[in-house]
Formats: C-alpha cells, sequence, structure tokens
C-alpha cells in the first residue's frame, strides 16, 4: 500500500452538509487514487456541541454513499484512538514538551483583558492579535497569580517573518506572521485547543495530505508551526475553495436542504449525491449521468481542483439522480424510495407487479418526491387535479371516452400492441393526435396530467379496472 494517508476528520455537532462531504469525497477519491489509505477521525473535544446522535449520522450516511474508511473510531486501526475525546493525554505530553522547550507559555490574561486589546487592535485599523504581554512575566508577577489559583491558558510564541507553502490547489500563499499573534493551544482549563489537537493526531496518524476547505487556510501557519517544534514533518495543504448557492452566497451548513442524511432519506440515490458533489470544484465529471466513485477515483486529480467559487445547483443534482434512478434495478431502487412512499401499500403486489409499478414510476420522476404521486396511480383514481379538470371538461372528451370505452373492451389482454390499437382507434375516430389525443386518454384513467407513461399505466392495471376508472367518469 502506498504510504498517502489522509483524514475526514468530522466534529459531531450535526449531521454531513454539502461542504463537508465534498471534503471527505476528495480526500477518499485522493486516496483511492493513490493507493493510499482514508481516515476517519472524530474530532470531538467540544464536549457541550458534539452528541453521540450526530457523530451516528456521521457514521451512516458516509457508509451509505460508499465512502469506507480503512481506519476509523469503530474499526481501529494501527493509531488508535481515532476519537479527540480519548486522546487527551497524548496532548497533555505534546504541551509538556512546548512548554519545556520554550515554544509555549501560559498566559493569565482574562476575557476581560483580551477584549480590550482585541477593540484597541481593531480601532487602529490592524487586524485583532493578543500582543504578548505575557510572554515575558516577571517571576515574581507569576507567583502572583499562581497564589491567586488564576488558572493560566498555554500559549503559542509565534516569531516575526513569513511562512511560505505551495499549496495543492491553490499554489504559492505566504502568511505575515506578525499578524497572527501568539495562539492558544490548550485553554485555562487544561483542555487541548484545535490547533494543538489537530497537529498532534496528524503526526500519530503519519498524515500525509490535509484537504479541506479554504476556510481553515488562516489556520494552516498556526499548525505547521507547532508541527515543526513538536519535530515533526507538516502534512501538504490543500484548500478547496468555497461552495455557493444559487443566489451566489456561500452555503450555510444550517440549511437543512442541504443536509446529506435528509437528501438520502428522500430518495436521493447516493451515487447521484456522490457525483453532483464531486463536480463542485473538480470538471473530472461531466454530469451527464451518475459515476461510480471507483470510475471517479480512477481520474481524479486534485491539481485539476480549481481555486474559484463553485456553485452547488439543486436541479443538477435532480437531474443527475432522475438517470441513477432509471439506471437502478427494481429491488434496489425500493429501498431507497420506501421511506418518501410512506402509506404505499407494497405488501398488497406481488414481487412481479411492484417491480413493473416501480420501473414505471422510474421512468416518469425527476425528483424523488414525485415518486408516491406517481406510484399511487397504479393503485387508485383520486378527484381530478386542476389541469385534468379542465381536460375533462373540453368539447371531445365525450368522443373521446366513448371510443376509448369501446376500444379496450374489444382486448382481453393489454399489452404494448394492443395499447398502441387502441390509440390508433380513438385517434382515428376522433382526428386528435399529439397532446389533444393523449391528455383525454391520461384524465380518464388517472385524473392527472402527467405521471408514468399511458402504455405503463395500461398494461399494469389490465382491461378491466381501465373500463371500471372510464365507467366512474360516464356516471
Amino acid at each position: 500500500m502506498n504510504d498517502i494517508r489522509v483524514r475526514f476528520a468530522p466534529s459531531p455537532t450535526g449531521a454531513l452538509h454539502v461542504g463537508n462531504l465534498r471534503t471527505a469525497l476528495y480526500n477518499w477519491l485522493y486516496a483511492k487514487n493513490m493507493q493510499g489509505s482514508f481516515i476517519l477521525r472524530i474530532e470531538d473535544t467540544d464536549a457541550q456541541r458534539c452528541s453521540s446522535d450526530a457523530e451516528n449520522k456521521i457514521f451512516s450516511s458516509l457508509a451509505k454513499l460508499g465512502l469506507k474508511w480503512d481506519e476509523g473510531p469503530d474499526i481501529g486501526g494501527p493509531h488508535t484512538p481515532y476519537r479527540q475525546s480519548e486522546r487527551s493525554a497524548k496532548y497533555e505530553t505534546a504541551i509538556k514538551t512546548l512548554l519545556e522547550n520554550g515554544f509555549a507559555y501560559h498566559c493569565y490574561c482574562s476575557e476581560a483583558d483580551l477584549e480590550a486589546e482585541r477593540k484597541k487592535f481593531i480601532a487602529s485599523g490592524k487586524p485583532p492579535r493578543y500582543s504578548g504581554k505575557c510572554r515575558n512575566l516577571p517571576v515574581e508577577q507569576i507567583s502572583e497569580f499562581k497564589a491567586g489559583k488564576i488558572k493560566p491558558s498555554v500559549r503559542f510564541k509565534v516569531e516575526r517573518g513569513v511562512l511560505k507553502i505551495n499549496d495543492g490547489v491553490r499554489g504559492h500563499v505566504s502568511f505575515n506572521l506578525s499578524d497572527i499573534g501568539d495562539f492558544i493551544i490548550a485553554r485555562s482549563d487544561g483542555a487541548a485547543a484545535y490547533y494543538l489537537a489537530s497537529v498532534s493526531d496528524d503526526m500519530d496518524m503519519k498524515i500525509t495530505d490535509v484537504i479541506r476547505g479554504e476556510d481553515h487556510l488562516s489556520n494552516t501557519p498556526k499548525q505547521i508551526l507547532v508541527a515543526r517544534a513538536l519535530g515533526g514533518t507538516p502534512p501538504r495543504y490543500h484548500h478547496l475553495s468555497i461552495i455557493q448557492g444559487s443566489d451566489g452566497k456561500k452555503l450555510s451548513k444550517r440549511s437543512g436542504s442541504l443536509d446529506i442524511s435528509t437528501l438520502l432519506d428522500s430518495g436521493y440515490a447516493p451515487v447521484a449525491i456522490t457525483t453532483a458533489i464531486a463536480m463542485l470544484g473538480w470538471s473530472g465529471v461531466s454530469g451527464k449521468g451518475p459515476e461510480s466513485l471507483e470510475e471517479m477515483a480512477k481520474r481524479f486529480n486534485i491539481k485539476k481542483v480549481s481555486k474559484a467559487p463553485c456553485h452547488f445547483d439543486p436541479a443538477r443534482l435532480d437531474h443527475i439522480n432522475a438517470k441513477a434512478i432509471k439506471q437502478m434495478p427494481s429491488e434496489e431502487l425500493i429501498a431507497i424510495l420506501k421511506p418518501v412512499m410512506v402509506g404505499f401499500p407494497f405488501e398488497k403486489f406481488s414481487n412481479e407487479k411492484l417491480f413493473k409499478i416501480i420501473d414505471a414510476v422510474k421512468e416518469s420522476i425527476h425528483n424523488p418526491s414525485e415518486a408516491l404521486l406517481h406510484a399511487e396511480q397504479f393503485i387508485k383514481m383520486d378527484e381530478p387535479d386542476s389541469a385534468s379538470l379542465q381536460t375533462l371538461n373540453s368539447n371531445d372528451v365525450r368522443e373521446v371516452c366513448a371510443i376509448l370505452k369501446k376500444s379496450v373492451a374489444e382486448f382481453e389482454m393489454l399489452n404494448d400492441e394492443t395499447f398502441n390499437s387502441v390509440v390508433k382507434s380513438v385517434s382515428s375516430a376522433t382526428g386528435l393526435t399529439g397532446k389533444k389525443l393523449y391528455a383525454p386518454i391520461r384524465a380518464l384513467v388517472t385524473g392527472k396530467s402527467s405521471g408514468p407513461r399511458l402504455v405503463d399505466i395500461f398494461t399494469i392495471l389490465g382491461r378491466d379496472e381501465i373500463l371500471k376508472r372510464i365507467e366512474k367518469f360516464v356516471s
């Protein structure tokens, strides 16, 4: 196996959304393309916001999408544990090492002190940062703080200079370290801060590449400095562009419509979701239809990922999903659509007939939410919708009804051939063609203005049911 090792490290504070799913997907594609390892790590140091329910949703969504991890909290691996809440001893050792080697110091500033400093920097037009006032405290003052039982945080010493990196997506990026200031690596309660914990984990787990959103770009110089101070070699960094909605604004991860578990529960095919997400910054996917993870991994090239903002288009997802549904075997599709077809009597049909219904439905829907409405046309005829009602009140419908009833009654069995004969008979007798012919036929037998193909409606329902529905209109 290649020595390439990447990680997806979500905080379990909510379900997967479009942004962090793209991060997971690109890490997975990169790892598989390079014959490397994809590691799942849970960053759950924020105990108040993290939950086991959110963690389980993340695990479930990734598994349903086919993004299997090689190491993780549930399956273990050579670098356990893979949950930050279980790694505090490792962080304590790292913090102690940095303090002893002079790379860090204790800070006794209160929240009020820090807020006053922040306002001072902003007022002078400078980026807010810590001034370093506790960096060289006299021994006497430190003793006073200790006597007062003030619990200090720990800050990393940032020296002046410029730090340059060659980002895998953005190219050469420079950071002015003077703008950063000494940052906290351990809070006053002793808990490790993000910069320290993530670096310690990456070093222990031998992570070679970090692929993440550009909102983490400002964290990179801090993490590189900590890694070097701990004697490690920083991984290669690749920062993905921001994802915008159709309104041009950055997507909100709190948007319920972008919750991946909701998309899955709403009947979207996993392969459609991963295909649509893969297109957010990478042109290696055409979008003409669904593509398997394995096929995308063969072509994936992180150097071909764009640094320009990309747009998430729900309509594109619907288009790909419609193609995915049409390609899916009926048995597999039923499992996906069942949660959104609440109330449909699956148990009343033989597998043969149920598969015919699902095959007919999948040819007619663009969005999973339409599945129940279309499937119900095979079990009942509701009151006509507004468009069908208008059609049924037209001048031609009585004549169409009479000819249709007579023609259907002539055949004991309705199949593709006899259906075509029925339609030709109605067309010949009425002179109607196209929409003017098919709209009244559909309205008479379904009460709807759209739905599965009429040939499927007729052949699945059969002669007696079709005649019964026509009679309903006549009466």
